[in-house]
Parts: C-alpha cells; structure tokens; sequence
C-alpha cells in the first residue's frame, strides 16, 4: 500500500479465493498460492462461482509503504458483504459482519463497518488479511448474483474511515428523504384514523384506512439497515399483504359494494388467506434452512407465489367500483388505485424467482427512477403510491362527511319519532275513577316498539290496551304510531275489546313486512267489570297468580283471525299487573334472565309498575319493558258473567 497515511485506499485488485472452511486459512503463515484469483467489488457468482452458499475464504497480502507521520491508528472498513463474515489480520480476529453459521445473523443491506488494525507504526511491514465469508441459502427474492465480498474494503486512518461511514450513512438518508417524509406522513395518517375510531367504534372504515397507511412506515422500519435479514425477510411479507387486505376492506365501504354478499364473502377469505400465508412464511425463518436449503427454497416460492396471484382480487374490486356512479374523488381513487395496484405487484412478481427466470433486468426497468428532486429519486411506484395515498385519504375524509351528515339526519329522525312516541305513549295515565293505575314505559333503543293507552269510553269506562311490535328501533316506532292510531279510530266504532283487537289485525296483516305486534286489550267499566282479549301477548297477573285468557294469534300473520272477549273477575283487594316480554327477558352480565319465577315474586311485593320496572332494568334490559298496575280504589259492585 503505496501512499499510506491519514486517508483511504481500497484494498481491490485480485486476491486469492478459496470455497469451503478451515480455520487454519487464517494463518499469516499459510500458503495461499494454489488458490484461486478472483476480484473483490462483485459477487462471486459473477465469477464462476454459481450457485455457492455457505463458506469461502477471502485472502489479501498487504505491504505497507508509509510516508510521513506514522503516528496514527489504522482500520479497515467492510461494506455490501453477504452475508457474514469474520475479518482476521494476521490470524487475529479483528472484528465480525454479522455472525455466521451456526449462530447466523446477518444484514441485507448492512451497514458499513470499520475494525481497528492498531497503532500504524505497530504494523511493522504488512500482513495478511483473510477475510471467511458466510452465504445464506437462497430465497424466493435472491438476487441473479449474489455472495462475497461485494463491496471493495477499505484501509486507512481510523478516523477518517469513520468519517466516511458517517458520510455514507448520512448520503443515505439524504438520497431517502422523500421516502422517510411519505413513511412520517402515512404513520401520522394512520395514527389519526385509529384515534378517529377510538372515538367511534362503529366506524371500521377508520380501521382499515389505519392499517393500509400503516403499511408505508412499517415497510421503511423493516427495510432498515441494522434489522437483521430474517427479521425484515419475515415482516415484510406481512406487511405487504396486511396492507393489500386492509385496502380491499376499504373499498368494500368506499366504492359502497357491501350490498354484494358474496363479493364481500370473497374478499374476506381471500384477505385472511394471503395474510395467512404471509404469516406461515414468516415461521420459517425460525428454522435453519442450511440443513434443507432447495426444501426451505420451494416451500419460500410455494408461499409466496400464490400471494401474488390473489393479489389481481384488486383490479376485480376496483372493475366493480368502476361501475358504480361514483362522484370524481372516487375516480381519482380507483384510477391510483389501479396504477399503483400494478406498479408495485409488477415488480415484485418479476423480482419473485428472478434468479432463475432472469427476469431481474425488467424489475430494474420498472424500478429504473423517472427523475430526481434534491437526489431523491421518482419512479413509477414512489408516484402512484404517493397519489394513492392522497387520493384515499380525501376519498376516506369524503366518505366520513357524508356519514356523519347521514348520522346527523339519522339521529333527527329519531328525535322526532320520540316526540311522536312520547305524545303515542303517555307518561301518566289519565285519571279513572274507582281505580288506581301506574305505569311504566322503559326503551331499550331511543325508540321502542312497546305502546299502551287508556282510552276513556261514555258512561264512565276506559280502554286500556298494551302491546308490543317485533322488531326494534325505528320500523317498530313507526307500526306503533300505525296501531295507536287504528285504535283511537277502533275505539270510536266499538268498545268490545275482542272486536277491537280484530279491526287491528285487518289493518295490520300484509303492512308489517313478515313481522307482527301481540296485544292486550281491557275494558273496565263503572260498576268494576273488567273484559279483556288477548293477541299473542303475555296474560296478566292478578297479583302473583297468571290469568288465564284465550289463546289467540298475534296481530298482523292471519287475515280472519278471532279473538274473544272474557271477563275477568277481580275483587276489592285484587291488583293486575300487564306487561311486556321485556320485564320476563331482562338478562344479567352473565346472560341468565329474570324469569318468570322472579316476576311472580317481585309483583307479589311491588305495587307500583316504576318500581317493577326500575328493578328489572337494574337486573339487565335487553328489551323495551311496559309495565301497568290496576287496582281497584273504591268498592265497586262486581259482576261476573
């Protein structure tokens, strides 16, 4: 090494080459000259060497010819080795690349390195530098030539190469500006939307937006220098995929194709069955592949290829929001959507197997830069997926617009179906005299399906009727202003509540949409008779005893159905209680329900229908409960028939 001093020479030209492994080739002392000569700076299966994995040797001899100051510390610096290596000097193991086989860890692409060779003026005339190098099997993505010493060493003053080092990393970073920026931009995106849906759970576009704008960052992190390959080999297939089934998810909701179950049924399957593979490939590289490299190899390819194929499921979701009727952002979508679909799978189908297909010189024509900004470079794949990344996050921020005016108006029409139902189903009962009513009307929803009324006849009677419509929320809100209409109108014509109930069922059956409504219908008279007729509902309790009434079909499912009106015999003392399924249904934490039994015992001790309700919301609502309590206040005379 002519021209030594406080700088850098490569250490390139033609060393000697040897494949296999002795340690003994380590040895300043050993002779080296049968071995093959071959050039450092390239693959060595650019070099007759096809096909090698495993150990080879790497041996220089070095003469130093030092000028001037000599009072400074010399290293070496080792960059682009694949996979791992050991550098000795003079038979003295000076530093490591990684670890090889058996404890193999190694970087793809590593950082450059610098092992310290000691004060210059200690090196006397020079030494040998053997360098034993470790290859990785091959995998799925291995390059056409690969193994060695690929990029040429350096020796020189240990500052400066480290200097250099630090003048490499920083040109690194400087030439991937623009990717680190997009990666920061889609992480804070993301971050945005899984807040935004911590907020509102129902709001799964949110999630899968988060995890597709996840996929940017979290492929730069793997991409890292300092991950080991294994580790980066093992995410970024999951990342990948993870990201294409989030993005598959998201146009299911933003090209609004969930009115097609078995598109949507498809696209699950087909989301869980990529990441899956993904994740099948992962588990392997817990495994030491050097023991069954061409099994590792082919399982590597079996995993993989079929992730590529499903990954066309894209341009299907895309073709069927293309026949939607899709406002201009969607557009801009699906048409990004689509480039950047076939830009980044292009390359990476052509990179898959590329060693043995030779395809890797079209994956560099699709990877080749299209222009550079500030030494950062611009190709096909860095601009649709920029544009896509735009134009989903304003699709997205459209689609959440337009949900929250949608939830705005959704919510406005129930407000104004609970100031109908609060005006359909009276907070407190009109006053009957000679008896004492209460009664208690608990939703489950912000509307119910639960009514009741008491209606006041001529010559001193009432109708009290209580029902409930299947179904919840605002369709059964909506059947329960149909029915209290119907029956005021009812009430009108006849006071007899079997007659009543039948004008119900004519009015109801066909308009329900395949549902019905039970109902029970009393009329209490001035002199403290009490008629009733039951549709489907629940018979009431006379005290804690059931009342026995009958049978008959809800409203709504027969056309010519009947129903008869009986007395019911109730004394002085005696108190009915009416109510709906809700108060029997209610269901605690552990999904065990209140239960009849219960029932009976909790109206043996409460008179008033507030208290019975509180006590089974406070056991666990699951439905709308409609309690009633009567009694009889005065002495009436009673007549049965």
């Amino acid at each position: 090494m002519h021209g030594l001093g406080r700088a850098t020479i490569p250490v390139d030209g033609t060393w000697q080459f040897r494949e296999g492994d002795n340690m003994a080739w380590a040895a300043p002392g050993f002779d080296d000259s049968g071995w093959e000569p071959i050039q450092v700076g390239r693959p060595w299966e650019g070099q007759g060497h096809r096909n090698l994995t495993g150990f080879a040797w790497y041996r220089r001899h070095i003469v130093f010819n030092l000028d001037g100051n000599a009072d400074w510390e010399a290293a070496l610096a080792f960059y682009s080795v694949q996979d791992a290596a050991e550098v000795y000097w003079n038979g003295r193991l000076i530093g490591k690349v990684g670890k090889v086989w058996p404890h193999a860890l190694w970087r793809r692409p590593g950082p450059a390195q610098t092992f310290s060779l000691g004060p210059v003026k200690q090196l006397g005339a020079g030494g040998v530098l053997a360098v034993r190098v470790w290859a990785a099997p091959y995998y799925a993505y291995a390059p056409d030539e690969t193994g060695g010493l690929n990029g040429t060493p350096l020796i020189g003053d240990a500052a400066a190469l480290n200097a250099l080092c630090s003048l490499w990393l920083y040109e690194g970073i400087e030439r991937n500006l623009y990717s680190y920026a997009l990666a920061l931009l889609s992480a804070l995106v993301s971050l945005l939307a899984l807040l935004a849906w911590l907020r509102d759970r129902r709001q799964w576009t949110l999630v899968w937006l988060a995890i597709f704008t996840a996929r940017v960052p979290a492929l730069t992190w793997a991409g890292l220098p300092w991950h080991s390959f294994r580790l980066s080999y093992g995410t970024v297939g999951i990342i990948f995929m993870a990201g294409d089934a989030a993005l598959w998810l998201l146009l299911l909701d933003l090209f609004r194709l969930r009115d097609r179950p078995l598109l949507v049924r498809w696209t699950r399957i087909l989301a869980v069955l990529i990441v899956g593979l993904q994740v099948l490939e992962a588990f392997e590289q817990f495994f030491d592949w050097t023991r069954a490299p061409r099994f590792f190899l082919l399982a590597d390819i079996g995993v993989t290829l079929p992730c590529f194929i499903i990954l066309s499921w894209s341009i299907v979701l895309f073709g069927f929001g293309l026949r939607k009727k899709l406002p201009p952002p969607f557009w801009a979508l699906a048409i990004t959507g689509i480039a950047a679909d076939i830009a980044l799978n292009m390359s990476s189908i052509v990179g898959l197997g590329g060693r043995w297909t030779h395809l890797n010189g079209l994956a560099a024509r699709l990877s080749a830069p299209l222009f550079q900004i500030a030494g950062n470079s611009f190709d096909w794949g860095t601009i649709c997926s920029t544009l896509l990344l735009v134009a989903i996050v304003y699709a997205v921020w459209r689609y959440q617009r337009k949900q929250q005016q949608r939830e705005v108006q959704v919510a406005e029409e129930f407000r104004n179906a609970q100031e109908v139902q609060q005006v359909l189903v009276p907070k407190d009962l009109p006053e009957l005299p000679g008896f004492k009513l209460t009664s208690a009307y608990r939703p489950a929803q912000e509307v119910g399906g639960d009514f009741f009324q008491l209606i006041p006849l001529p010559g001193g009677a009432a109708l009290l009727v209580i029902g409930d419509v299947s179904g919840k929320g605002l369709h059964a809100a909506m059947t329960v202003s149909l029915i209290v209409g119907a029956l005021r109108t009812a009430a009108i014509a006849t006071s007899d509540p079997g007659e009543i109930l039948g004008v119900l069922n004519h009015l109801l059956h066909g308009r329900m949409r395949h549902g019905f409504a039970t109902c029970l219908a009393m009329r209490l008279d001035a002199d403290g008779k009490c008629f009733a007729a039951n549709a489907g509902h629940l018979p009431p309790y006379c005290d804690d005893r059931e009342v026995e009434l009958p049978a008959a079909l809800p409203l709504g499912l027969v056309a010519d159905a009947h129903y008869e009106s009986v007395e019911i015999q109730i004394a002085p003392e005696d108190r009915l209680t009416l109510y709906t399924d809700g108060l029997p249904e209610a269901r605690n934490a552990s999904g065990e329900l209140l239960g009849f039994e219960r029932v009976a015992a909790l109206l043996a001790r409460c008179a008033d229908a507030n208290q019975i309700a509180d006590a089974a919301c406070s056991f666990g609502q699951d439905d709308d409960i409609t309690v009633l309590t009567l009694e009889i206040a005065a002495v009436p005379a009673i007549h049965s028939r």
